[in-house]
């Protein structure tokens, strides 16, 4: 029987949800910090609290990865460099970018640094791989929208590890490469409030030079024919929740399973890493996963917003 591996990388939007995560299980949590993710405030962690999440994790034998999901602008670069070499010395494991040019630019500056590909990344097939390996890449994030039998495609040609996001949403445009808050800003929206300490980075083209995602695409739209309105309607976004395929994953060469939901209640997230714990321990034990609750998920697991 071929043995199978793979990790558990639970999200985290405080510490109180980081240790929840690792209390379900997980193997790693990543978590956000105060000015570098898309999210504004939600979601977010001071330096404080990162140091807090770091020292829990070192106790249960657990990582932390770091995610910089905002795009910072030119003379921001600088001062991002400079910080991560604290942030390496505090003992993060890691870096999840999603702009290619800031990939390279950190491997220049720190080769020994792992620096994780994510989903915004938009990698899909081997070549897509192959160019964020080459890059500075070190681990590449799939989306679960992806077969296994896909999966198993690209594994050989990667050296890569690859990460696979089972549990997310898939949305109606491309996951990580919206330009609707652009838009949605001429509208006009209230900026969120800029940190005290000054170190919101604000620059994201693909965000609307703000840095902070709007969350457009889940307000209701409304729908107009010759200047009269007929309808009302939500841009179509799917739940992804595959735990009964993680053994499949596993097999087929994922070395992470990856879930969203940086938003999600603690107690929702505990559930949501503990069902995903036993797949994965069912799916190494060679059996097969017969006893989780149906794959409807409960509303309140549902990332939208995450």
């Amino acid at each position: 029987m071929l043995k199978v591996q793979g990790t558990l990388l639970a999200p985290a939007g405080s510490v109180e949800a980081a240790k929840a995560g690792l209390q379900a299980g997980a193997d790693a949590v990543y978590v956000g910090l105060k000015g570098w993710s898309r999210g504004g405030a939600r979601g977010e962690l001071t330096p404080a609290e990162l140091q807090e999440v770091l020292l829990l994790a070192r106790e249960r034998g657990a990582t932390v990865e770091l995610a910089l999901n905002t795009i910072p602008r030119g003379p921001e670069v600088d001062f991002l460099l400079k910080r991560l070499k604290e942030l390496r010395e505090w003992g993060i494991a890691g870096v999840i970018l999603n702009d290619p040019g800031i990939i390279a630019r950190i491997h220049r500056c720190y080769p020994d640094l792992p620096l994780t590909a994510s989903i915004g990344c938009g990698a899909i097939n081997v070549d897509d791989v192959a160019l964020l390996e080459e890059i500075g890449a070190s681990c590449i994030v799939l989306p679960g929208t992806l077969h296994p039998a896909e999966i198993a495609e690209i594994r050989p040609h990667a050296k890569a590890r690859i990460e696979v996001m089972i549990h997310m949403v898939d949305e109606f445009h491309q996951l990580g490469k919206c330009w609707m808050p652009s838009y949605y800003r001429t509208n006009p929206a209230p900026m969120p409030e800029m940190p005290a300490d000054g170190e919101r980075l604000t620059g994201s083209i693909k965000r609307g030079g703000a840095g902070v995602c709007f969350r457009v695409c889940q307000h209701p739209w409304d729908v107009y024919l010759d200047g009269e309105k007929r309808d009302e309607r939500m841009l179509p976004a799917r739940q992804v929740s595959r735990a009964f395929e993680v053994g499949a994953y596993l097999h087929a060469g994922a070395d992470v399973i990856k879930l969203q939901g940086r938003s999600l209640p603690v107690e929702m997230l505990f559930g949501l890493v503990r069902r995903f714990r036993r797949a994965i321990d069912h799916a190494r034990n060679g059996h097969q996963v017969v006893e989780l609750p149906p794959y409807e998920l409960p509303r309140q697991w549902v990332v939208l917003g995450r």
